[in-house]
């Protein structure tokens, strides 16, 4: 995987919606086919064979493909380590200087290198898990002024007791607005902290707005900050380090990680990856950290990593929480709720991880201009879960 320039993935702000789904009569044209196997390390399998119900699932496809207006590029289902529903749409790729941001409309498939925008959190999660592991990071609790003695004279008062777990959770106290203003906008603080010589500068300068691990502050500015501790304690680019621990043992080629003006990699929402590539993301934690035989995160990380630390501000559910960079909440299936993890981004992208179920649900999309349609979220409720026996 290599860094790209940023102005090509001005990524995030963490909205979840597509397209509104209305209710018509289809005639059935879909026909499911088993996904196909290549060298990538997925295994493959068929929708019955892992218990699912392809009727839903081909009602959903028939949907789809009889309304052209929808923004999703691919949806994948992962059930018992097989990789058993793939499939690609066309779509528009993102382009900021469009009036509806619609450039380029291209035939998405396995190959393409999809914008992650914030699920790229939920990825350097894992990364900054695995720097756990190998001892570089040995206490969550620890303030994260030792890590920054050169910005003491910002750090005091409050500030002083931001610890690494509060940058996980989004607890950590410090204003940051990215939502008033548009990512094009030079006011909107992202953009700044993108653009200036020290993101880090920035972001610690800014005004406390609650005490650390009180209240839940959505902000890109602390996986700016957790980059910034990580390439400290390992001596190494993050990106550089990501590909050695992560990317490489999974065999992941990706598109590539946007950086900052100052070089940071922009761990917050700068990641270009392929749809199979994030399922073998997700498929760590369904297997204990380990992929073909190598453990590349504990187990107790991945415990830490979904527990609900604190209550969100239900973007996406009612009730929902936040752990270690992920989303927490939970379907009712078959009249049992189940607990559901997963990571989102801008445009509708999502990976939803259901841990009992030993299943994955990705959606990787292009609805960029409406931020009042759920289509992907529609998805999931009227027809996916409905498949699973």
């Amino acid at each position: 995987m290599k860094t790209i320039s940023w102005i090509s993935s001005f990524l995030l702000f963490v909205c979840f919606f597509s397209c509104k789904k209305e209710d018509i009569t289809i005639e059935h044209t879909y026909n499911y086919t088993k996904p196909l196997v290549f060298n990538d390390g997925l295994e493959t399998g068929t929708l019955s064979s892992v218990g699912l119900d392809s009727v839903p699932i081909i009602k959903m496809m028939d949907y789809l493909n009889s309304n052209s207006w929808h923004t999703i590029h691919n949806i994948l289902i992962l059930k018992n380590n097989k990789l058993v529903f793939e499939e690609y749409f066309k779509g528009y790729k993102l382009n900021y200087t469009a009036p509806n941001l619609n450039g380029e409309l291209i035939d998405y498939s396995r190959t393409t290198d999809h914008p992650m925008h914030s699920v790229s959190k939920s990825v350097t999660s894992v990364i900054f898990g695995i720097a756990v592991k190998n001892g570089y990071i040995t206490d969550l609790n620890k303030k994260i002024i030792d890590y920054f003695p050169e910005y003491a004279d910002l750090l005091t008062g409050n500030k002083a007791n931001i610890t690494i777990h509060h940058l996980l959770t989004m607890t950590c106290g410090l204003a940051f607005d990215e939502w008033t203003y548009p990512y094009t906008d030079t006011r909107n603080e992202f953009r700044q902290a993108m653009d200036i010589d020290d993101p880090i500068q920035f972001i610690l300068s800014k005004p406390m707005v609650s005490d650390p691990g009180t209240q839940f502050h959505y902000s890109s500015g602390s996986g700016l900050v957790l980059a910034a501790i990580l390439e400290k304690v390992t001596g190494k680019k993050f990106l550089d380090y990501a590909n050695e621990n992560l990317f490489d043992p999974l065999r992941s080629e990706g598109g590539g990680w946007t950086s900052s003006h100052s070089g940071l990699t922009l761990a917050s929402s700068g990641l270009y990856f392929k749809a199979r590539e994030l399922t073998k993301i997700g498929l760590l934690f369904l297997n204990n950290g380990q992929w073909e035989g190598k453990q590349i995160i504990t187990p107790e990380w991945i415990e830490l990593s979904q527990q609900g630390y604190i209550n969100t501000i239900n973007l996406f559910y009612q009730n929902s929480t936040y752990g270690y960079q992920w989303w927490i909440t939970s379907f009712t299936i078959n009249g049992v709720s189940r607990k559901c993890f997963f990571a989102v981004g801008w445009g509708n992208q999502f990976m939803y991880i259901i841990p009992d179920l030993n299943m994955i649900i990705e959606f990787n999309c292009g609805n960029y201009a409406d931020l009042t349609r759920t289509l992907p979220i529609d998805m999931v409720n009227d027809y996916i879960i409905k498949a699973i026996i």
